[in-house]
């Protein structure tokens, strides 16, 4: 059994589609963790003993000693205490029950730690093989203690930014609800808080791949949808109507470095010329009519404008319009005639 499988069963029975032979399973498995709990457990420890149990289940079927996963899980309250001793008695008996019930013999077993942040501020989390999360408040992520030779791959519920660690021969997979993002080694942010929020993965250096996933259930190799993105450029899954949109990041980035930072001072400077400034700076591609612009000039200083007020500001003055297209900006303009060339939207000083 995988652990898409057992996750299956689970579902099964919270929707009245179980067996009679899996609800006496799992009803038993009920019974004997304590049903008369007052206090029950919230989303985040719930998916923290989900995840024990399962682990602890592949072990026994394996019929093997492994060491025990390290969960860090808030610990609000007695009960809590008294449901994850339940859990741990229970998990062998239990196991054994769905090695017998099994057909399916995992070829190996990964064990997962599971850390939570339940601060206000955000947890910095090293990783095996050298890579770092920052792990926002309210959110967790699942990892194993030691990855595999032939990929990475954790576990995303919430908002994290990664730092990977370049392994050419082992890619590194952030899986969530819709989205698994792969990656060698870069820098981004994942936010995925499940449900009906939108999932959106924002790149700052690198280049990764972004592939949706049917459902929540899918197993890692169903995808629907692929995009590409480099850096500024942001993917958004649109869980209503299953869409995934290649866009720009909400506040995109110079890539430049300090000392090779433009000043964005233009006199009289063509527009291609400025386009291809903020190309360079960004990381952006921008898609126009050369033609249409051939005598279009701008006189601007847009030192501390965001790319978008650049944007913006430079419409203005030349009477066009921009948007953002898979990732591009794309202009729209009528042009210019040398008579009605733009005026500065920011003279400089005398």
């Amino acid at each position: 059994m995988t652990q898409f499988d057992f996750r299956q069963l689970l579902r099964r029975y919270q929707t009245g589609r179980a067996t009679d032979e899996e609800i006496r399973r799992i009803e038993a498995w009920y019974e004997s963790m304590g049903a008369g709990t007052e206090q029950s457990l919230n989303s985040l420890e719930s998916e923290a003993v989900r995840q024990r149990m399962w682990t602890h289940i592949q072990a026994e079927t394996e019929q093997r000693t492994l060491t025990p996963t390290t969960i860090v899980l808030p610990l609000y309250r007695q009960s809590w205490f008294r449901i994850a001793a339940s859990v741990v008695l229970l998990l062998g008996l239990f196991g054994y029950g769905f090695w017998q019930w099994s057909t399916e013999r995992p070829a190996q077993v990964e064990l997962l730690s599971v850390r939570m942040n339940n601060t206000t501020r955000p947890m910095l989390i090293r990783l095996d093989d050298g890579s770092q999360v920052s792990l926002e408040p309210g959110s967790f992520l699942r990892f194993p203690d030691h990855f595999p030779k032939t990929k990475r791959e954790v576990f995303l519920t919430g908002e994290a930014f990664f730092s990977v660690n370049r392994q050419p021969e082992r890619p590194f997979l952030v899986v969530t609800d819709r989205l698994v993002t792969r990656v060698l080694g870069t820098s981004f942010r994942v936010k995925a808080f499940g449900g009906k929020a939108n999932v959106s993965v924002t790149v700052r250096t690198g280049k990764v791949s972004v592939f949706s996933r049917p459902s929540a259930n899918a197993s890692d190799k169903e995808f629907t949808n692929a995009v590409v993105l480099t850096p500024n450029q942001r993917a958004v899954f649109y869980p209503s109507d299953a869409r995934l949109v290649k866009t720009l990041a909400e506040n995109p980035v110079l890539l430049t470095s300090d000392n090779k930072r433009p000043d964005f001072n233009f006199v009289d400077t063509p527009l291609p010329v400025v386009f291809d400034s903020l190309e360079k700076a960004y990381g952006v591609d921008f898609v126009y009519d050369t033609d249409a612009l051939a005598h279009c000039t701008l006189t601007a200083r847009l030192t501390s404008e965001s790319l978008y007020e650049k944007l913006t500001l430079i419409s203005e003055v030349t009477h066009a319009r921009h948007e953002i297209i898979d990732g591009q900006v794309v202009i729209d303009s009528r042009g210019c005639t040398p008579a009605t060339r733009p005026i500065a939207s920011k003279p400089l000083p005398d």
